[in-house]
């Protein structure tokens, strides 16, 4: 027989599963796999917010709004946070710790494994393979490489670690072209050891050869896991000397090495340049332009570049070049390149000066144009502002970039939109992961970027700019198209807005945590620095300061540009207030400010230089 509840038992029944108490924990994600650290954050939220809460016997401080973040001891391999509210509510947050590399060694059974060489190399002779290998602890362990050595020593570092160490010189007499690497431990005659092979094969190459860039914005770094070098476009001709984990190294000059992966790159025929012979330069000729002055560098094929701002000017390097250059053709129009001077610069170089005068230069860009050889070289005036008046910034247009896609990016290229999904509840095996970060309170910044820009647009409008965006809600821009399409849209200034979180094992109370202004090239720091200043004065958070920052939208070289980090999200007071219309407010106002005395300072700086003459 059902009982049917009288209206008071529903009414109490519904008041008792409002006020049940609980747990949600959404950073680090169900199943995520972190560093190996000792210490690592957790943040969530919990309800009743005035409820006592604890992780793992921890006592955890919870803000007002029932946001919490705490730093906690971990264990490596599968870890488990347990919370515990006052009323009994529980709930567990599993993560796995990445375990030291040197767990996997045991006395019980013999093991060995290789810690190099986990992918296809390539190395030319005079070169040091650095073979590396874990497993049972003092032992006597030797490593072979086909064709090339035999039964090599491999030493234990530090005794008893179960870290073994080789390394041997590759020589030109070395008769193999290499092969398969493998290692193993020496027994007796009746003992019993153990071996391991390298997942990827070691190629001896006997010369570098010739590639060329197959794709467009292929980058070139500065090691494999390092920063940016050049950004190329497609058909510029490199000297491969090596291979290591998917990255070919490029041999740009006698003493300078760069990195690119080699899935953008492409063997080329032809004989390999000998440095400075790569091409010639030929005549340089300038013609202006709206925008101020374009070069025109004649070349015979597409070489790799670099380009730096300087205080009179823009020099540009190429490599593998002989400078044969004895025409220069000046545009009697252009008021913008003052001169042009070349030399041959050692390790087969030419480096290329354009001189504009003092903080003349607002921005640059290199391309080869319309599958040319010849280098085109557009150098940027500064715009004008009246600086005066109601609409002071008008014939300016700003590009604001809100940081990041409101799109999860998963394994199976699937990228549903994130107000249809739950992030806390997103489980491990889905392999997706949130472009940007997000808050104890489940505030995601794709959001909070997009609010703060959208308040910073109105103000600019109101002094007169025009303004674009990257997006203007729910669209998904790959990050490297944002610098790309700010040139589109005619941007005489770029600002990347974002908010801040940290790297998993981080100690999120280690240091003050609050606002910072980045850039990256010589024009964009006195826009950083207006817009630190204006921080500085309106913003009432701990101050982490100007910053210098390899990032790709910093790295925007057509026009001055800054990444701005207003508050770190994962910080529930923080939190909190990036959703407070006002805050938002206030971070726009800031952004503006420092805007118009960036311009205001430059009209200053441009004027002084006039009377001066």
């Amino acid at each position: 027989m059902n009982r049917i509840l009288n209206p008071a038992a529903l009414i109490l029944l519904s008041a008792l599963q409002l006020y049940a108490g609980k747990i949600n924990f959404v950073y680090p994600p169900e199943g995520s796999n972190i560093p190996t650290v000792q210490k690592t954050f957790v943040f969530g939220n919990i309800f009743p917010s005035t409820a006592a809460f604890t992780i793992n016997g921890e006592k955890i401080a919870v803000h007002p709004n029932g946001g919490f973040i705490a730093y906690l001891p971990v264990n490596p391999g599968d870890f488990v946070f347990s919370g515990a509210l006052e009323d009994g509510t529980t709930a567990q947050r599993m993560i796995k710790v990445r375990q030291p590399a040197d767990t996997g060694a045991s006395t019980a059974t013999l093991k060995l494994d290789f810690t190099s060489y986990s992918a296809d190399s390539e190395i030319m002779p005079g070169e040091y393979l650095k073979i590396t290998a874990y497993g049972t602890p003092s032992r006597q362990a030797v490593c072979t490489l086909d064709g090339v050595f035999k039964d090599l020593p491999m030493e234990e570092v530090p005794g008893g670690s179960g870290k073994y160490y080789a390394s041997y010189q590759l020589k030109a007499s070395d008769p193999g072209p290499g092969g398969e690497l493998s290692a193993r431990f020496k027994s007796g005659l009746f003992a019993r050891g153990a071996s391991a092979r390298s997942k990827g094969k070691i190629k001896i190459l006997r010369r570098p050869f010739l590639v060329e860039t197959s794709t467009d914005v292929v980058i070139l770094r500065n090691a494999p896991d390092s920063g940016y070098m050049m950004f190329l476009p497609k058909g510029v001709k490199l000297v491969a000397s090596g291979r290591y984990n998917g990255m070919r190294r490029i041999t740009l000059s006698s003493d300078e090495l760069g990195w690119a992966e080699d899935s953008k790159l492409q063997a080329v025929p032809g004989p390999r340049y000998p440095f400075g012979y790569g091409s010639e330069t030929g005549a340089i000729h300038l013609k202006k332009t709206d925008f101020g002055s374009s070069a025109s560098v004649t070349l015979y094929d597409r070489l790799p570049y670099t380009a730096e701002a300087m205080p009179w000017g823009l020099r540009v390097t190429l490599y593998y070049a002989n400078q044969h250059t004895n025409t220069v053709v000046y545009d009697s129009a252009d008021t913008l390149v003052k001169n042009v001077a070349f030399r041959q610069a050692p390790g087969g170089k030419v480096e290329i000066d354009f001189e504009t005068g003092v903080d003349a230069l607002w921005g640059y860009n290199i391309s080869y144009p319309n599958g040319s050889n010849s280098l085109q070289v557009d150098l940027r005036s500064r715009p004008k502002v009246p600086l005066s008046g109601p609409r002071p910034l008008s014939g300016v247009t700003i590009v604001l970039d809100p940081g990041h896609s409101p799109y999860l990016k998963c394994e199976n290229n699937g990228r549903p939109l994130l107000k249809d999904v739950q992030y806390s509840s997103l489980p491990a095996s889905a392999h997706c992961s949130l472009d940007g970060a997000v808050g104890p309170m489940e505030t995601f910044e794709v959001n909070i970027n997009l609010a703060i820009a959208k308040k910073l647009k109105e103000k600019l409008l109101s002094l007169g700019a025009a303004v674009q965006m990257t997006r203007n809600g729910d669209e998904n821009v790959e990050l490297a198209d944002r610098p790309k399409l700010a040139r589109d849209l005619g941007g005489d200034l770029f600002i990347s807005i974002h908010n801040n979180a940290i790297a998993d094992g981080e100690d999120p109370f280690g240091q003050p945590r609050g606002f910072s202004v980045y850039y990256y090239h010589r024009q964009s720091l006195p826009l950083a620095e207006a817009i630190h200043r204006s921080y500085l004065k309106n913003i009432q958070l701990p101050d982490e300061g100007l910053r210098y920052g390899d990032y790709m939208v910093a790295r925007m070289a057509w026009m001055p540009a800054v990444l701005v980090e207003s508050a770190y999200l994962i910080l529930p007071r923080q939190e909190e207030m990036l959703n407070t219309p006002a805050f938002q407010e206030q971070l726009a106002g800031a952004i503006s400010e420092g805007v118009l005395d960036f311009f205001n300072n430059a009209g200053r700086t441009a004027s002084a230089g006039k009377v001066q003459k």
